[in-house]
């Protein structure tokens, strides 16, 4: 598991090192770390760094850890991210910025074990039902549950989520095998859907998040059938 740890302090770095360690030991867990002592050259690395937990002081040069957190979240929704400061006051923003936890200096290992270990568990969780896609020579981690259907127009993927919509290069092809097994259906050459969000089918017409799709002829049958496969097991994901 890949872990950043942003902090401008030496020594407060190499005790989370230290605690990490320690930690990988017990639980027989693999850690790989990076340390970064400025928030703003991290996140000129992070599609390079691809960690799955970061851990982010609040007082840092240049930019601090809560403005890198919002920048952080415009690149990447899924990356676990728990704040290490000495202030609580400022780490309960960190909620506005979906962190998970923080841990205050300096970090004893009891309850770096404790927090830490919930933080494991979510990126694994993160794992498995997260959709990677590339854009703008980077990348973004969208959370499966959270995607309504996908549209193809030339080279050009457009996500409908539930609460936005993203867009990115790429082939409609390569997005449907990567869904494979998660409840998603291709409805005809232009959309692949997420059965969880289907309101209605009438005839051949699908009604989904607000919008009205069509289901095309020669898959229609198929589309059904395997539709009715999902709700009978009752379950959209692995």
């Amino acid at each position: 598991m890949k872990v950043v740890i942003i902090e401008d302090d030496p020594q407060a770095a190499a005790q989370l090192k230290k605690h990490l360690s320690r930690l990988g030991e017990e639980t027989q867990t693999a850690f790989e770390t990076a340390h970064y002592r400025d928030a703003e050259v991290y996140l000129k690395n992070h599609a390079r760094e691809h960690p799955e937990i970061i851990f982010l002081d609040i007082e840092l040069p240049t930019i601090d850890g809560m403005e890198a957190a919002r920048q952080l979240r415009k690149q990447d929704s899924a990356v676990v991210l728990v704040f290490v400061t000495k202030m609580v006051q400022f780490a309960q923003e960190g909620y506005a910025v979906n962190a998970l936890d923080f841990l205050v200096k300096p970090v004893s290992y009891a309850e770096f074990k404790m927090k830490v270990q919930r933080a494991v568990n979510v990126a694994r969780a993160n794992q498995v039902r997260m959709l990677q896609v590339p854009f703008d020579g980077g990348f973004y981690r969208i959370p499966c549950d959270k995607i309504v259907f996908v549209e193809v127009t030339g080279h050009r993927l457009r996500f409908q989520l539930v609460d936005g919509v993203m867009e990115a290069r790429g082939s409609l092809s390569s997005v449907e095998e990567k869904l494979e097994g998660w409840g998603f259906l291709r409805c005809n050459s232009c959309y692949i859907v997420n059965a969880r969000y289907i309101e209605s089918v009438k005839g051949y017409d699908l009604f989904i998040g607000g919008h009205q799709l069509r289901i095309s002829h020669p898959r229609r049958k198929e589309f059904m059938r395997r539709l009715m496969e999902i709700y009978a097991d009752g379950a959209e994901t692995k």
